[in-house]
């Protein structure tokens, strides 16, 4: 394959604890194709690999492009990372520790790849062409099956001195609390997040508290943001309370962060949030509000993501084309001499 450095047409990958996305993402930001694969999480980083590439045959397919034509890729994941190495340094969610998965795609999609945190991706893309391009100051919170979020500072997205700054997810609000992923106790994510919902629901099924929601998690093995929609809109009384409780949760964390940042605004995204709608985001600013006493007049806007499930992608493509306009992308993670897994047809076991 002759290797062109046209980044017209850019892979966007959005590496998440369930599932994973990737979209064909031209100059202009538009997402001409998606395709959907269940994360492998359990089976460490080939097995993740295999996934997204997979994955981006298909999208490429679908986009009607070549593979020659897709010239740039870039991935938000879970991490913490080390974003110039392109590694996966582990996380709570994936089964990985120390896995050079920038490297490991370019060698797969012939193309350099750029790495960043994927709710710091997802959270530009929201700032750059969503519900936060308004503003220069934004606090984003992503509510899946975890919890991230990032911070835009003066129009600058900041990374920290660790380059892994902006887990408001982790942030302790309830010592000795619930077990979160991370190893601690009473992080937002161990109290608000989807898993943290599915737990406290089961925990309810067992005390005989009659839901809906109790047979389909065991039948399907977790809680899916769509089925907690209809329970909610069906007024069971067990959804309603730990939808109120996630809310809640979530909100002394960004009335915590309100206090300390002063924000133009605060997104709320994810697949929670995108399901349950304006409701749920109404709840988390009522718990925020009251928390925010630096704020009294409630100038802070907090409003819903508008980009949905494309903001990983758009965000990852995004990132990964300003990158490569400045020259940021390390040697390491170009395209080896190899020829490139996606040279197989989608779908394919050569």
């Amino acid at each position: 394959m002759n290797f062109r450095w046209d980044p017209a047409f850019t892979l966007g990958i959005d590496l998440g604890g369930t599932k994973i996305l990737v979209g064909v993402v031209d100059r202009e930001g538009n997402v001409i194709s998606r395709a959907k694969r269940s994360t492998p999480a359990s089976e460490g980083g080939p097995a993740i690999v295999t996934a997204i590439l997979d994955a981006a045959g298909e999208a490429i397919q679908s986009s009607g492009l070549s593979s020659d034509q897709v010239a740039l890729a870039g991935i938000g994941s879970p991490g913490p990372l080390d974003v110039h190495a392109g590694v996966i340094r582990w996380s709570a969610n994936l089964n990985v520790r120390d896995f050079p998965i920038a490297s490991e795609l370019s060698r797969g999609l012939g193309c350099p790849v750029a790495l960043e945190n994927d709710v710091r991706a997802g959270g530009y893309a929201e700032y750059r062409l969503g519900a936060g391009r308004d503003y220069r100051n934004v606090v984003f919170a992503f509510v899946g099956t975890g919890i991230g979020g990032c911070v835009v500072v003066n129009g600058e997205l900041i990374d920290g001195v660790t380059h892994n700054a902006g887990e408001l997810g982790h942030m302790v609000i309830k010592v000795g609390g619930p077990r979160c992923g991370c190893g601690s106790r009473g992080c937002v994510e161990s109290l608000a997040s989807k898993t943290a919902i599915a737990r406290r629901i089961q925990k309810a099924v067992r005390k005989g508290l009659p839901s809906v929601l109790g047979e389909r998690i065991a039948r399907k093995g977790r809680l899916k943001s769509r089925d907690l929609a209809e329970a909610v809109q069906a007024k069971d009384l067990v959804a309603l309370n730990e939808v109120q409780r996630s809310a809640h949760f979530l909100g002394v964390g960004l009335g915590n962060l309100i206090n300390v940042l002063g924000p133009e605004a605060v997104v709320i995204g994810g697949g929670v949030s995108h399901a349950l709608g304006d409701s749920y985001t109404e709840m988390v600013a009522n718990s925020a509000h009251n928390r925010a006493i630096a704020d009294p007049e409630h100038v802070t806007i907090i409003r819903r993501a508008a980009l949905g499930d494309n903001a990983g992608i758009l965000g990852a493509a995004i990132i990964a084309q300003e990158r490569f306009a400045q020259g940021e992308i390390p040697r390491a993670h170009h395209p080896e001499s190899a020829q490139p897994a996606l040279a197989a047809p989608p779908g394919s076991k050569a």
